[in-house]
């Protein structure tokens, strides 16, 4: 089963980084129980996203320019918060760490405080599916040194994450 959730994870990757008219977006989450804390990072195209703010917002963002960046954190911010929800740590917030431009796509890195240990997550991933509905989400969770990949889609916008199948 790992063989083909890599062969998957690795196609999506190919093809994020080679056809973008494929929309696709990877996360990376990562469960740290010892600390307390959650970590993610959201890779997007950076086209997908300036569309996604020229329509939602009427805005422009300029990864190129950190002012401009700035300046529209909050409204970045609150879109990741709005479409990227872990369900049994309601009160969480999504604290923006950094980001990082790679060629086209933008990585987003953010942490969430847990004040408790989680044995599973109910995972909502709804990234762009406001602007495509042939967007797909992957979802890499990491914990205790293992992985498992999950795809969200217009279809598929839940998934529960057991921590005791690692």
């Amino acid at each position: 089963m790992n063989f083909g959730i890599n062969s998957i994870l690795i196609f999506f990757i190919s093809v994020f980084n080679l056809l973008h008219p494929v929309h696709v977006t990877i996360t990376n989450l990562d469960y740290y129980p010892n600390e307390n804390k959650i970590t993610m990072s959201f890779k997007v195209f950076e086209s997908d996203f300036q569309l996604l703010f020229a329509h939602l917002y009427e805005l422009k963002i300029d990864f190129d320019d950190p002012e401009n960046i700035n300046v529209n954190q909050y409204k970045i911010n609150e879109y990741f918060s709005a479409h990227f929800k872990i369900g049994n740590n309601p009160n969480h917030s999504l604290l923006f760490q950094n980001i990082k431009k790679e060629d086209d796509s933008i990585w987003f890195y953010y942490e969430a405080l847990v004040d408790k240990e989680i044995k599973s997550f109910e995972i909502s991933n709804t990234i762009f599916l406001d602007l495509y509905f042939d967007q797909k989400n992957m979802l890499i969770f990491n914990y205790n040194q293992h992985q498992k990949g999950y795809l969200f889609n217009l279809n598929q916008t839940k998934q529960i994450i057991n921590l005791n199948d690692f």
